[in-house]
């Protein structure tokens, strides 16, 4: 597995363990919660995308599937030298990209629901540079990471093949 996938396995895991946490800690992390503290940008956050200022079922959802990724980005990580944590990084890495882009088409097909308040106040700059643009991360890098790892299962599964023909 490549060094920068490890990074960022290891930085994805991180993040989502930390943003899982937020969530489902619910009105013990949000604004005016006694841990609101440890979660200073999220709280910021919360402001463009009220889905993280409010219990919001989706949400919760989209938290525990980041907690059940956590394990086999963990495993993965663990397993880095052998070919299955390869093949379980690219499969929880599909799920992330995935993940996402079902978030952002939640928003989009609810007609900006939980968003669309910077808008109407009239923060462009804002909603692009805070809703939009650090979320557009968890769908780049993934499917770099996809791309990365799906060649090299690939490569290993046609050397099996042409190895299996010839035989």
């Amino acid at each position: 597995m490549p060094v920068w996938v490890i990074v960022w396995l290891s930085i994805s895991a991180f993040i989502q363990t930390y943003d899982a946490c937020y969530v489902l800690l619910g009105s013990l992390s949000h604004v005016g919660g006694p841990l609101a503290g440890f979660w200073p940008g999220h709280v910021f956050y919360a402001t463009f995308d009220h889905r993280y200022g409010t219990v919001d079922s989706f949400g919760s959802a989209q938290s525990w599937a980041n907690l059940l990724e956590v394990i086999f980005i963990v495993w993965a990580l663990v397993h880095a030298k052998k070919w299955s944590g390869v093949v379980v990084a690219l499969i929880v890495t599909v799920a992330t990209f995935w993940k996402t882009v079902l978030y952002f088409l939640v928003e989009i097909s609810s007609g900006l629901e939980m968003t669309r308040q910077s808008l109407e106040r009239g923060d462009l700059v804002g909603f692009l540079m805070v809703a939009v643009l650090p979320n557009l991360f968890w769908i780049v890098f993934p499917l770099a990471v996809v791309l990365t790892l799906g060649r090299q299962v690939y490569r290993v599964g046609r050397s099996a093949a042409v190895q299996l023909e010839s035989a």
